[in-house]
Order: C-alpha cells, then structure tokens, then sequence
C-alpha cells in the first residue's frame, strides 16, 4: 500500500473506532450497561494521552511516573471506579473542554500571536497580515466554543442530567467540532478564495505538529 492508502485506512479505522467508543460509553451512561465495561472505557481517553506522552522522550518521565501511580491507583481503586465512572467521564470532558479553551484563549492577550494564525504560519510558512487578522477571530471563536462547551458540561452535569450531558459528550460534542471546522472552511474560502486552501486534515495535522513538537515553554511565547 502506498502512503495515501495506508494513511485512509488508518484515518477510516480511527473513525470508526471513535463512533464505536463513543456509542458505547453513551450506553453504558443511561443505560447503566455493564458498569465494569464503563470503568474500562472511562480509562481510554486517559491511556490515549499517556501513550501520547510516553511516545515524545521530553514527556516520558513524566508520562511514567503518571502511568505508574494511575496503576496503583486503579489496583486499589477499581470498585470505586465501577460504581463512579461516570464522574471520570465527566473530568475527562469538562476538563479537556477547560484546557482548550485556556490554550487558544491566552495566546490572545499580551502580545502573543493568536493560536490559529501560528497554525496557519505552520502549514503555509508566512501569512499575509489579512490572513493573521482573520485567524486571530477564528482564535476568538474556538475560545468561545470551548468555553461554552465547559459552561454546559459543568450545568448539565451537575444539574443531574446524566442522559443530556451524555448526549452532549458523546453525540453533540464531536458533531459541533465537526461543523465549526466546515464553517470556518466554508468562510474562509468565501473571504481568501485564492488563498491555498487546506481543510479538516490539514488543520488537524498543524494542531498534532504544533502540539507535538513545541516545548512547554514555546506553547504561548510571544511573538
């Protein structure tokens, strides 16, 4: 298979993969299916991210030290979980909702370059000053989504309303993400039509490169 294929395939399998994660944790929520199945599932995100980390050699100690006291944690702690994922499930949304609205938000104050015009710099090279205007607002917009995003988890949540707030974890979230990337696409080619154009992918690899490769410290430097 040429890389074009192989990169398909694994972008299908990903997809599917994710629908079915997300089908069964939704299940396992309201229909209180298979507790233990739902303890197990409340973990993926958190393996994702130490697999993540563990995979970049600056984060590795770290990432150890973390996947070692998540171990002895879960040993002591299994039947917690059991009885509680959905909390974990909750912490994992809201939390990653906060983050990102953190991230894009503070590279919007004191000078520093707006998040989504440094994706734009990492994709493109330079950026006419028009383009970083117009990424700056799209930074704008991805805030706001974010931090409504967390606003409503944390509402939904805590209101008791399980089988809402799972929907929007599990259905609504993803679909939102989705549509945000369209809109943003379908403007921008209505405002930079012979700007090159790059879409979902694209925006998605800068993300991974610009997250994978930046040190800590380069995460919100100013420019």
């Amino acid at each position: 298979m040429t890389p074009g294929p192989r990169t398909r395939l694994a972008t299908a399998l990903a997809l599917l993969g994710s629908v079915a994660f997300l089908a069964l944790a939704h299940f396992t929520l309201v229909d209180g299916l298979a507790p233990a199945l739902g303890a197990f599932l409340s973990l993926v995100p958190v393996a994702l991210l130490l697999f993540w980390a563990l995979r970049r050699p600056r984060h590795r100690a770290a990432a150890l030290a973390a996947l070692a006291l998540a171990a002895l944690a879960l040993w002591f702690g299994w039947g917690t979980l059991v009885r509680r994922f959905p909390d974990l499930f909750f912490i994992e949304h809201a939390g990653a909702n906060l983050i990102l609205a953190v991230v894009f938000g503070r590279t919007l104050m004191g000078g520093r370059e707006p998040l989504c015009a440094r994706f734009a710099r990492i994709l493109h090279g330079s950026i006419p000053p028009e383009v970083a205007r117009y990424a700056g607002r799209v930074t704008v917009a991805w805030t706001i989504f974010f931090a409504a995003m967390f606003t409503l988890s944390c509402a939904l949540y805590l209101g008791g309303f399980l089988a809402a707030w799972s929907i929007l974890a599990n259905v609504a979230s993803p679909l939102l993400i989705v549509v945000m990337f369209l809109a943003e696409y379908a403007i921008r080619y209505r405002v930079f039509p012979r700007w090159e154009r790059t879409g979902v992918m694209g925006a998605m690899r800068a993300f991974s490169r610009h997250f994978g490769s930046a040190q800590p410290a380069q995460v919100d430097a100013p420019h």
